[in-house]
């Protein structure tokens, strides 16, 4: 009778290949890959243990025809964290995350403008603003100039929509 070759795969049990592998090196190095990935994905989408994006649902109809009644949103939580809010974003509004209820708007009015509404149009500085929405405007704004940390926002669906002015802190993120 002759000599048989046993394997190293032979030799090894069953629960131990499936779980380690056949060789314990490279299982390792995949293994340290695996946790270096899940690092750097973990940094990269909660840093300082907030999420970096949150899911959000449109509740009204404020928004139309940008955004509908039950949307479902992505929005950015980080955006401002190194750069102010431009004209034109849609943002999130609110105390914090723990207190509801949120507010989804568009910042038209910056830091240090004169935001008025009479005869149903919006004005900058002066000069009638007519970007981003549609239909007239209800309400009446006496001029007024904005402080340093605070933003004029205000609905897409100008008829239905109430703007207000809010601080810079009560802007949680920007829907992407």
């Amino acid at each position: 009778m002759g000599s048989e070759k046993v394997t190293a795969s032979q030799q090894v049990p069953l629960w131990q290949r499936i779980l380690i592998g056949s060789n314990i090196g490279w299982t390792m190095v995949r293994l340290l890959v695996l946790l270096i990935v899940t690092g750097i994905l973990t940094l990269y989408f909660f840093p300082n243990g907030e999420p970096r994006y949150r899911r959000i649902m449109v509740d009204g109809r404020s928004m139309d025809p940008t955004f509908v009644n039950g949307q479902t949103l992505w929005m950015h939580t980080l955006e401002y964290l190194n750069e102010p809010p431009k004209r034109g974003d849609i943002v999130v509004l609110g105390k914090n995350w723990e207190s509801k209820p949120f507010y989804l708007k568009r910042i038209i009015g910056l830091p240090g403008e004169r935001i008025s509404i009479r005869r149903g149009e919006l004005a900058i500085n002066g000069e009638v603003f007519d970007q981003f929405g549609e239909g007239r405007i209800r309400a009446r704004l006496v001029p007024l100039k904005l402080k340093e940390d605070e933003y004029y926002v205000l609905g897409d669906n100008r008829p239905i929509s109430t703007g207000w002015i809010v601080e810079a802190d009560k802007i949680l993120g920007k829907v992407l």
